[in-house]
């Protein structure tokens, strides 16, 4: 089919070459002193064979299948490397068999070329090449990390997608007879124009998803504790981003404890000893809620934790789980023992920004009763959903009562 386009696909496939060296020497500066050197290593790598691969195929229209088989080999693989990156970059398992399989594949089809046809090795090669782009976008979809430029990502992937697709209908059904496997026409001046805009899409946007992760790096390091690695007093604000940073879009419990007369310890033992009592808890806590939380410490020794997706009961039982750790923990420091309880309210609702201020506040409503109660206790605000959870013996009390009124939210004024 003649192309109106009238390009110099020679030009045209050294052009696409270049870009793929100019990125390629990007993508190595950005690995000096980064982190994610894999990720970078891997997009290195198959920029680089892609643009062998560009220039072979530049000497190679209308070429022999043997004249093709290195070049489509290449582009197999530096497919595969660009999985292997993306999945690195979000830290995910890869593996380099399958595309080496699919290198093997294609190689076989394209001497088989005469006796199976150039349409279907033609369609076969270029299926394999879309599946491949295919996949990739999906990962990149699948992910939960809230990083916009992988949508940028997709759409650098699906230009190439949709310009492979129409390859693949070219062979099986257009021109199953083509008398060669790179002919000179539309279908090629199209691969070409969607490999330009990919190359340059794909560039930028994979050096701007690591600018995006880098900026949330630093902003989570400016909102955690030094002392005990949870986040800090000043991420109230941003917890509701937090979570919804996470996937989550359901209701939330919100569990805050107080370590019960606090002040006491650094009085007796002093500050050293109050810190590893602080950093001891933590721990439990952590260790109580497990990845599916977000912890912050908020105070001196006030801990807040939200459970997106989780209802009353299952803050409820984790959070009597903690309390009974705690109370049966004994901190040992410089030849003392030290044995801590503590007090813990429960709200539950919707962390989003404007209604997270009234749930942190009902939770500390619930905190400061159970303080008033006798401390080492559990308080649940009655208005929050799901039935309500039977109360433990001894100590681990629960109350389900409507929050009183009476006292200030010891964390309103910081939201």
């Amino acid at each position: 089919m003649e192309s109106p386009f009238n390009l110099d696909q020679q030009t045209m496939f050294m052009v696409n070459a270049l870009l793929l060296v100019v990125f390629a020497v990007a993508f190595a500066f950005a690995a000096l002193g980064h982190k994610d050197r894999g990720y970078w290593g891997y997009l290195v790598a198959s920029n680089v064979i892609f643009a062998v691969a560009f220039v072979i195929f530049s000497r190679q229209i209308n070429g022999t299948p043997a004249a093709l088989l290195l070049p489509n080999g290449l582009l197999v693989i530096g497919l595969g490397l660009r999985w292997r990156a993306i999945r690195t970059f979000f830290r995910r398992p890869s593996s380099s068999t399958w595309f080496m399989v699919l290198s093997l594949v294609i190689g076989l089809a394209l001497l088989l070329s005469d006796f199976l046809g150039k349409g279907i090795v033609f369609g076969l090669t270029n299926a394999i090449i879309a599946a491949q782009i295919i996949a990739i976008m999906v990962s990149l979809a699948l992910e939960r990390e809230q990083l916009p430029s992988r949508w940028g990502l997709v759409f650098a992937y699906g230009t190439v997608a949709a310009s492979s697709l129409l390859r693949v209908i070219q062979g099986l059904l257009l021109d199953r007879g083509m008398d060669s496997l790179l002919p000179l026409d539309i279908f090629l001046d199209l691969n070409l124009i969607a490999a330009a805009v990919h190359i340059s899409a794909s560039g930028a946007f994979s050096l701007s998803l690591a600018y995006e992760r880098s900026v949330a790096g630093l902003r989570e390091t400016a909102l955690r504790d030094p002392l005990t690695g949870l986040y800090n007093r000043w991420s109230i604000e941003a917890l509701p981003e937090i979570v919804r940073h996470r996937g989550s879009r359901q209701d939330t419990a919100l569990v805050l404890l107080d370590i019960d007369h606090f002040k006491n310890v650094n009085d007796r033992y002093g500050h050293a000893a109050g810190d590893e009592a602080i950093k001891r808890c933590a721990e439990l806590i952590r260790y109580t809620f497990q990845d599916d939380s977000v912890i912050a410490r908020i105070g001196g020794e006030e801990f807040v934790v939200l459970l997106p997706g989780k209802d009353v009961n299952h803050a409820y039982r984790l959070a009597e789980q903690l309390r009974a750790a705690i109370e049966s923990e004994v901190l040992a420091f410089q030849g003392n023992t030290i044995r801590l309880t503590v007090s813990i309210g429960i709200s539950h609702g919707a962390a989003e920004p404007l209604s997270f201020p009234s749930l942190l506040e009902k939770a500390d409503m619930c905190l400061y009763r159970a303080k008033s109660k006798g401390r080492n206790r559990i308080e649940i605000d009655g208005r929050a959903r799901g039935e309500r959870p039977d109360p433990p013996a001894a100590n681990g009390r629960s109350g389900s009562d409507v929050a009183g009124s009476g006292k200030q939210s010891a964390v309103q004024s910081w939201i």
